[in-house]
């Protein structure tokens, strides 16, 4: 500790031009050079200099401390780690390099690491390469570890850069291990040496960007899936020397950057975000970054490149970074939450908006009408009104002859448009015989031609998802905390389908799917799960339970997969399936999760005890949904799981009652049968996303439910009927 008894204010210090200009690049103050000189720890350095460091800062003096010779802030400090967290990351590498489909994104870094990156010239940090990496480390890596934004399925690759470039590290989970390895990468060679490295990179040294795009280009497609965000952070600090290297004019050159570009961004599409940061003395020397920027736009798809220009200013560079975190951040939770296809839309259809009126109709003769029938597993032809109609009257036995539907859509999904419509006698309001309906007909023009068996698929969701409500509805009311005025039922909107005419479909015709409308007005739209883990909403971004991922590889090692030929129907026997699922949710693999699921109560003493928890336990009436959830997956021997829960909570009913539309049903297919149950079937991985947030309330440890029921297919097959 360097000792002074008068005041910091009096300490002197004489400035060097030098000393001046690198304290006012880095903002540091004269002030802070005084406090280093009293309080600051001093040790001797290169050339016979002292180095002093005092909250945060390094000042380089002479011989003596009488001179200063350069300032710059202490180097980013690595995180403290032990051994826990290192095997954490060891085990989440091991699960993502076996598994890749459980990486949510990968984003490649490539940093020039030529020698004028060791430019004393950036502020608040000793050079330019100290400041990529301890901007990168901090803004890309720290920032989303303490905001939870990502986690261990998010993996980082490091190339490296000069005359050509060089793979430092491949899919490193993000943690605090990722950090210090980032930061690690900071040159530490000393002063003399890397003053020659400047030098000699002005000299001889090359920065090629091509070598370094190719090589990224490979590593973003190595281990990639369609649900997995991309990003590409490119930084250098200087204009390319590839036309050197390839022999070519800078024109040609520049083409040849431009061309790998659009390749990449055409190669990775929506799912790429593309970052090319320049940061140095003048703008004009990074024109290839921003012409770079403006191929990646230029290609087919939807990629998006922004090329941005930090001068020497670090704050800047760091904006640049959390910009594309957020970019990156925005394509992963789209990819987690929309798992359908991305298909051509009828766009020309407009939307209704508070301006539009709601009476203005286009009236279409009803030539069919079609119900559903889970026995036959088919469409049949009905000849009494739509189930989910409402009539004003209090009798109406006549079948309505026309659809009145709104000229102007209210809703649309990936796969559906929704219209206001109201059946009626004639073309006019005076003919209207029930209340508001909801017509729902295909998004996607592929499919337009399937009038009737698009619409299949759909009524067969909402038919199943309705007969295992009433199979948790039965067990509700058994319970012993069971209130008829309070306790909530669970119920879906029944639906058929009719055939309209319409000369300007092919064919003359036209099929849309017909619901009773929900009272939104009175009772508040809500979407209480998604068909991706979602809850109340919201997508979570979770951490891969890498404990349970490697004990399944090991369990996957020590067995042969064995193919069992089974029959190759339709209809799946589920004979076995229970043991089957036993084994893949073995006690020693099952995360936590799993150990909560509804839990045989058979003593008195429990039951009690139970009873007392649900008075002091507080319950949502929605609690019985996201149990309705796990119900669905536990009464079907776990070959079904009912989510996307959507609809309205109608509290004016006797007992209140969730009235439900549109639900998502995961199918767990032995034969590996994929979408059985539509675009949003996610199957396994599905109920594995829904585990992943669902928490058990009393409401789920309430329910005694047998774990077999290998009846339930036929039961509501042949019953529900």
């Amino acid at each position: 500790m360097m000792s002074h008894s008068k005041n910091t204010s009096l300490i002197s210090i004489l400035s060097t031009e030098h000393g001046r200009i690198r304290r006012e690049q880095r903002d540091i103050d004269k002030r802070d050079l005084q406090k280093a000189l009293k309080y600051g720890k001093a040790e001797r350095c290169w050339g016979m200099r002292w180095k002093v460091e005092h909250d945060g800062v390094i000042f380089i003096t002479d011989n003596n401390i009488r001179r200063e010779v350069t300032a710059f802030p202490s180097p980013l400090s690595m995180a403290p780690l032990d051994a826990h967290m290192e095997l954490d990351h060891l085990k989440a590498k091991q699960v993502l390099d076996a598994k890749p489909e459980l990486c949510a994104s990968h984003s490649v870094l490539v940093v020039d690491n030529s020698g004028s990156m060791s430019t004393h010239d950036i502020n608040l940090h000793r050079d330019r390469q100290t400041a990529a990496y301890s901007i990168t480390a901090l803004e890309f890596i720290a920032e989303q570890l303490l905001t939870e934004s990502a986690n261990n399925s998010d993996v980082v690759s490091l190339i490296e850069f000069s005359g050509e470039a060089k793979l430092v590290f491949e899919r490193e989970p993000i943690s605090w291990v990722l950090y210090n390895k980032l930061l690690s990468r900071r040159d530490s060679r000393v002063f003399s040496a890397r003053e020659h490295s400047k030098l000699l990179d002005i000299y001889h040294a090359d920065s090629n960007y091509m070598p370094a795009l190719d090589m990224a280009q490979e590593v973003l497609a190595r281990g990639t899936h369609e649900d997995c965000a991309l990003s590409l952070l490119f930084l250098s600090d200087g204009a390319p020397t590839d036309a050197h290297k390839l022999g070519l004019m800078p024109k040609a050159a520049q083409e040849k950057l431009d061309e790998k570009m659009r390749d990449i961004a055409h190669m990775f599409d929506f799912r790429l975000n593309v970052k090319l940061v320049g940061f140095g003395d003048r703008y004009n020397e990074f024109k290839a970054l921003s012409k770079m920027a403006e191929a990646a736009n230029s290609a087919p798809g939807d990629a998006v490149a922004e090329f941005v220009y930090c001068d020497k200013i670090a704050h800047t560079m760091g904006t640049a970074v959390t910009s594309l975190v957020t970019s990156l951040t925005a394509t992963r939770t789209s990819l987690m939450g929309n798992k359908s296809e991305r298909g051509k839309t009828k766009r020309a259809i407009l939307s209704e908006n508070q301006s539009q009126k709601f009476d203005e109709w286009e009236y279409h003769k009803i030539l069919n009408h079609f119900l559903y029938d889970p026995r036959a597993n088919e469409l049949l032809e009905y000849d009494l009104h739509p189930p989910g109609a409402v009539s004003d009257l209090e009798k109406c036995n006549e079948f309505p002859r026309f659809l009145a539907l709104n000229k102007f859509t209210f809703g649309e999904g990936a796969e559906r448009l929704a219209f206001r419509c109201r059946l009626t006698k004639t073309h006019h309001e005076s003919g209207f015989m029930y209340q508001w309906m909801v017509a729902k007909e295909t998004n996607v023009v592929e499919r337009i031609q399937d009038q009737v068996q698009f619409h299949c698929c759909f009524c067969e969701q909402q038919h199943l998802a309705a007969h295992l409500a009433d199979e948790f509805n039965k067990r509700v009311r058994s319970l012993p905390i069971y209130l008829e005025s309070k306790t909530p039922q669970v119920s879906f909107l029944k639906c058929s389908v009719l055939v309209l005419e319409d000369l300007s479909w092919p064919n003359g015709s036209r099929g849309v799917l017909v619901e009773k409308m929900l009272d939104t007005s009175r009772f508040q739209w809500m979407k209480w799960n998604d068909n991706a883990g979602g809850l109340d909403g919201g997508i979570r971004h979770l951490p891969i339970d890498v404990d349970y991922e490697l004990a399944n590889l090991c369990q996957s090692k020590d067995k042969e997969i064995q193919t069992v030929l089974e029959e190759d129907s339709e209809e799946e026997s589920d004979s076995g399936d229970d043991q089957m699922e036993q084994s893949n949710f073995s006690e020693s693999v099952k995360p936590s999760i799993y150990l909560q699921a509804f839990s045989q109560v058979e003593s008195k003493g429990r039951d009690d005890q139970m009873e007392q928890s649900y008075h002091s336990e507080p319950v949502k009436p929605s609690d019985y949904l996201q149990a309705f959830s796990h119900f669905t997956h536990l009464f079907t021997c776990r070959k079904v799981l009912v989510c996307d829960l959507q609809g309205v909570y109608n509290t004016d009913m006797v007992p209140p009652c969730y009235e439900l539309t549109d639900p998502a049903i995961h199918y767990h297919s032995k034969q590996g049968r994929q979408m059985v149950f539509g675009r949003t079937d996610m199957g396994r991985k599905g109920m594995e996303l829904f585990f992943k947030t669902h928490k058990c309330t009393i409401i789920c440890r309430f329910m005694k439910l047998s774990r077999k029921n290998k009846a339930w297919k036929n039961a509501w097959r042949t019953s529900s009927s």
